[in-house]
């Protein structure tokens, strides 16, 4: 083993005297023995795995104390993260955040659900940024995630398995986030009370909802959807009540789309809706590009929602295709294609509203040869 001449030296110039009272210096600074009860495997538990790394600067919430209402409390902002299932508790909640800037990270562990529970993670007062990742909620008996009132908050890769927020005084769904929220990479399976919902400003994209009812995703203003997945449920399927976009989603035999004033609804599936597949409810929207197939009836521009802009969309199999309400003038409806539609009008256009041709091509072989068929806006119906 190589010397190191360096401590030679030193020991040296220190002598006998020197050594012995630097020996019984370090023995005086030695680490105090465990506490009574503390094991190794306790001690390496809190320490890194690697010589290279820091122990866990993470807070654990088992770790922390409950109150009258909740099982845990957070009460300073920080990372906390859970180590093992939480069952719920009667009258409790099981998560009360009291702080900002919190993060819960749940590794992939599971909030059990009980008899007369409240909502399992919610935020006492306005709050915000607050995180919640990796959680299964299984069977909870209210509402899962409540941060209704918390803003610029995030939830992502959470799910929620046969989960009832219907018995939740002040509905708020199985996940709730205020102005700002964000809820991404999440899947609601077979839940009652299924909506999850986000404020204005809100984001809710890559997520599905299944086998549930009362509506699948609902956002207040300003909001986007986009690639989310909705099927076989009794509510409404995507809402925004005002400048919303809609875009890549894929509805089935749900409630529709629904949206208000200058909203964007695009480049959607949507098939099997028991009522309309799109119904635009505010003026000056843009529905376009997007293909319905067998709902009951396709676009309807309800009284009031006039200006607005139908381009480019598929309709098949539908009881109607295109219907404007005569008091939403100065719609403008062009380059659509309906067809499979059994008696009843493919275009319902009041006098107020531009349109291209409408082109009756059903059995015609060769359109090119069909009157309007090489317009540019055409409207066809086949």
């Amino acid at each position: 083993m190589r010397r190191d001449p360096d401590r030679r030296l030193l020991l040296a110039g220190l002598g006998i005297t020197g050594a012995a009272a630097l020996v019984r210096v370090g023995r005086a600074r030695s680490a105090p023995p465990p506490s009574a009860g503390t094991t190794p495997r306790d001690i390496f538990d809190k320490i890194a795995r690697t010589d290279q790394g820091f122990g866990e600067a993470r807070i654990p919430l088992a770790s922390l104390a409950g109150s009258a209402t909740a099982q845990y409390v957070i009460d300073a902002p920080g990372v906390y993260y859970m180590t093992a299932n939480v069952v719920g508790v009667a009258g409790k909640v099981a998560v009360d955040i009291q702080a900002d800037h919190v993060e819960l990270e749940c590794d992939g562990f599971t909030f059990v659900g009980a008899p007369g529970t409240l909502a399992c993670i919610t935020a006492s007062g306005r709050r915000r940024c607050i995180g919640v990742y990796d959680a299964g909620f299984k069977a909870w008996q209210n509402t899962c995630i409540d941060l209704a009132a918390a803003a610029d908050s995030c939830v992502e890769e959470c799910w929620f398995d046969s989960c009832d927020s219907t018995t939740n005084s002040a509905p708020r769904g199985t996940c709730a986030l205020g102005p700002g929220g964000v809820v991404f990479d999440c899947d609601v399976r077979s839940c009652r009370g299924a909506l999850v919902s986000v404020g204005p400003h809100g984001v809710i994209e890559e997520c599905t909802n299944f086998n549930g009812d009362g509506g699948c995703f609902f956002a207040a203003a300003d909001a986007v959807m986009e690639d989310n997945f909705a099927m076989d449920n009794s509510g409404a399927g995507f809402t925004i009540q005002t400048r919303g976009v809609l875009i890549g989603n894929r509805l089935l035999k749900v409630g529709g789309i629904h949206v208000g004033d200058g909203s964007v609804v695009s480049e959607n599936d949507i098939g099997d809706a028991p009522g309309a597949a799109i119904t635009v409810h505010g003026a000056r929207c843009c529905v376009e590009e997007n293909y319905i197939a067998n709902a009951r009836m396709g676009i309807v521009v309800i009284g009031g929602a006039g200006e607005t802009l139908v381009d480019g969309n598929q309709i098949v199999g539908a009881q109607s295709g295109i219907a404007i309400d005569d008091k939403a003038p100065g719609c403008f409806v062009v380059r659509n294609c309906v067809r499979g539609i059994a008696g009843a009008a493919a275009y319902t256009i009041p006098p107020g509203s531009s349109y291209g041709p409408i082109v009756q091509v059903a059995g015609t072989g060769d359109i090119s040869a069909v009157v309007g068929a090489d317009h540019p806006w055409a409207n066809f119906s086949y």
